[in-house]
């Protein structure tokens, strides 16, 4: 017995595949930042860079719209300028700070960013290397510039009152 496979099922085949498949070209492309926007976060991290190696943890939370959030690897929530604050004043012993990024999309009103922080900081005299995947969603301001509105690692680098990170392998 042969099965016969006629024309009006093949293009009836090939629109669903379309309907199916085209959106998430769509999405995909939808996703790429112009270079501008690129730059723009670039310099953002490095700013944060900058505020935190010099100490100036101020700078640091001027990063942050006034309701953003930072989600903990505990998956404590930290929301608001004032928690944020209070949060960053606990990193004044870090000496050193990097935030490689290694993804960038968005659609240029928001912005996700998928990067590797490191932080060094004194711990016992001696200095301790920390990392963690982050994730920062950037949201642009009636302004333009960007502030982060939601930061998530996964990795704990949260600090305790001393300047130390909590739940470090160095213990």
């Amino acid at each position: 017995m042969k099965t016969f496979i006629n024309k009006n099922t093949i293009s009836k085949a090939a629109a669903f595949v379309l309907l199916v498949i085209a959106p998430a070209f769509s999405f995909a492309q939808s996703t790429e930042i112009s270079s501008d926007v690129r730059s723009d976060i670039e310099k953002l991290n490095k700013q944060m860079e900058t505020s935190i190696k010099a100490n100036d943890m101020s700078k640091v939370v001027d990063l942050y719209t006034d309701e953003a959030t930072i989600i903990a690897p505990n998956g404590q929530k930290i929301h608001g300028r004032k928690a944020i604050a209070d949060y960053w004043y606990n990193f004044t012993r870090c000496k050193n700070f990097t935030s490689e990024i290694t993804e960038l999309g968005g659609n240029g009103k928001m912005v996700y960013q998928l990067s590797k922080w490191t932080f060094t900081c004194v711990k016992d005299g001696k200095e301790v290397t920390y990392t963690s995947d982050a994730i920062m969603v950037w949201k642009r301001q009636s302004n333009w510039e960007y502030k982060i509105q939601l930061n998530s690692t996964n990795n704990e680098v949260a600090v305790n009152e001393s300047g130390l990170p909590i739940n470090s392998a160095e213990k």
